[in-house]
């Protein structure tokens, strides 16, 4: 099965709208028609999320990262789990009329899985179904190595 499989048919497939599967460095393994995370904005994200909690509060509190050149407000992030969790981080759409709009990216060894979540696009899908339907394809790709 290839990485498109993954974006299509779990995280589209779970209700996101759009999805993306990039490499640390920026690279794109498989993404949603017209999505596109640039490679300065993978590079950052997989810094932060291979780093510590305080660290991600003082980088992003204030202002926020970018995600597809789309602006989020930082809301939590997860990366100190005792029990061996994916590191993730969370954040909400600041421009106008898109505040339902969620984000949610987690950090494997070689990667990040993004999904975007807007209500008015979502098939009646939750964030939170979403987000545990990208939680297993997490840790499948961190179980083997991805």
């Amino acid at each position: 099965m290839s990485w498109q499989t993954y974006v299509d048919q779990n995280l589209l497939g779970a209700g996101f709208c759009y999805a993306a599967i990039v490499g640390h460095d920026g690279s794109t393994w498989a993404a949603s028609p017209g999505y596109t995370v640039l490679p300065d904005e993978a590079a950052r994200l997989a810094q932060l999320l291979g780093g510590d909690a305080d660290t991600i509060n003082t980088q992003l509190s204030s202002g926020g990262f970018k995600v597809a050149g789309q602006q989020y407000a930082f809301t939590r992030a997860e990366v100190d789990d005792d029990d061996g969790g994916v590191p993730t981080l969370q954040g909400r759409c600041k421009e106008e009329g898109k505040s339902a709009q969620g984000i949610i990216i987690y950090r494997t060894a070689q990667a990040l899985i993004i999904g975007c979540h807007d209500p008015a696009y979502s098939n009646g899908a939750s964030f939170n179904k979403a987000n545990m339907e990208m939680g297993k394809v997490a840790d499948y790709m961190f179980e083997n190595s991805f």
